[in-house]
């Protein structure tokens, strides 16, 4: 019996990119893939490639070869017109920098992804509810640069969530949250998972690294992949509790 769906598969993708007159390899032969319902971990130092492999996860560049399938549909050769549609509904991205517009509204900040449609009265209260859910309903109306990090980054979270979309990506999301905060981002995550989604988190932080509730942690070196460092299924539940990488 076939387990959950993939909602992006990575098949040996490579990445080589010009640096002056040398042609640099940023990733080499990665391939992983990402079930519905897994929270899984990409941890590598900087410059190890993980903002590289994100974007390409998530449609916003082209591997120079291999292929990436989200929700069973291949992207990597498409026009970018057609990849961009393709990851504005498949995919919800939170920046390490949020990119949210500070001269807007947290609700102006959500509904930003339906602009190019135009906006509905059901999008509205879709974003609303998405606020509320994050606990930032009574800041709806606030411009977002009023906003506390922790503020923003749940306003960003609530944009990446208004399409429903299966997979979520996130790049480095504790990077300035305390201890309290970043325990709360790690149990809202897990939610989102139940939710029959995928969430693929880039960090070093061992406070999301070592959350009980992460299914696998992949390991990125040098834009290689690395042996897993974590699989949830593969330890005995006290070993998973602890919640530990090897």
């Amino acid at each position: 019996m076939s387990g959950p769906a993939a909602a992006v598969r990575v098949e040996a993708v490579t990445k080589r990119v010009r640096d002056g007159d040398v042609r640099r390899e940023v990733l080499h032969d990665v391939s992983f893939e990402v079930r519905r319902g897994e929270l899984i971990v990409l941890r590598g130092p900087s410059g190890s490639g993980k903002t590289t492999l994100l974007a390409i996860v998530g449609g916003m560049l082209s591997p120079t070869s291999g292929e990436v399938f989200l929700d069973g549909e291949p992207t990597s050769r498409l026009r970018e017109s057609h990849r961009a549609d393709v990851r504005r509904k498949k995919v919800g991205f939170v920046f390490q920098d949020l990119q949210l517009l500070d001269a807007l509204t947290a609700l102006e900040n959500v509904l930003l992804p339906r602009v190019p449609e135009g906006v509905r009265r059901e999008d509205e209260a879709r974003a609303m509810s998405l606020l509320t859910r994050f606990g930032v309903e009574k800041q709806a109306k606030t411009a977002v640069r009023k906003l506390s990090g922790g503020e923003r980054q749940r306003v960003a979270l609530a944009r990446a969530l208004l399409f429903d979309p299966p997979l979520v990506i996130m790049d480095e999301p504790t990077a300035h949250l305390d201890d309290e905060r970043a325990k709360a981002l790690g149990d809202e995550l897990t939610a989102i998972t139940a939710e029959d989604r995928a969430v693929l988190v880039a960090s070093h932080d061992a406070r999301i690294v070592g959350h009980p509730k992460v299914d696998r942690v992949l390991g990125l070196k040098d834009g290689r992949l690395e042996p897993l460092a974590h699989d949830r299924s593969k330890v005995e539940p006290s070993s998973a509790a602890a919640g530990e990488p090897a």
